[in-house]
């Protein structure tokens, strides 16, 4: 099991379709979902995101996969301090441009990724299947909670 830690606003601000989005990192939780950036369902996820939101991700869609907001501190202070602080480096890959921190995750020993290596990492798909699942944040929320009502009668 690998253990990605994503500098969240570092990759949503070179995937254009995110930086336009109506919730950036929702959209950016989903795309790297559905994308399959981040390889087996099996690895953890975490995207560090700078600031404070009100936002839960945890059991949306299963698996290990966590949305940050560092709050007082900088998103690149918290990368920082979960990598000093896990033991197994071998296990962690940091995402991130910033050179300061791509220079201190790999004086622990750990294996960083441009965002541009990352990315690449995108699986092709048809363009009729890429079409057909490209449903936004909002529209997914609705779509739920309808079926929430049928399925579930809340």
């Amino acid at each position: 099991m690998l253990w990605y830690i994503i500098d969240g606003w570092n990759v949503v601000h070179k995937i254009g379709q995110l930086r336009e989005a109506h919730s950036p990192c929702e959209e950016f939780m989903y795309y790297i979902i559905k994308h399959k950036l981040t390889g087996s369902t099996n690895n953890k996820v975490t995207a560090i995101f700078d600031g404070k939101y009100n936002m839960s991700s945890e059991g949306l869609l299963g698996g290990e996969f966590r949305i940050l907001f560092s709050g007082e501190k900088t998103a690149d202070d918290v990368i920082k301090d979960k990598v000093t602080r896990y033991k197994n480096k071998k296990q962690i890959v940091v995402v991130t441009d910033d050179r300061g921190i791509r220079q201190y995750v790999k004086t622990q020993g750990v294996r960083c990724l441009s965002v541009k290596e990352f990315i690449s990492k995108k699986k092709k798909k048809s363009a009729i299947a890429e079409e057909e699942k490209n449903i936004d944040y909002k529209t997914r929320s609705q779509i739920t909670e309808e079926l929430r009502k049928i399925w579930l009668k809340e």
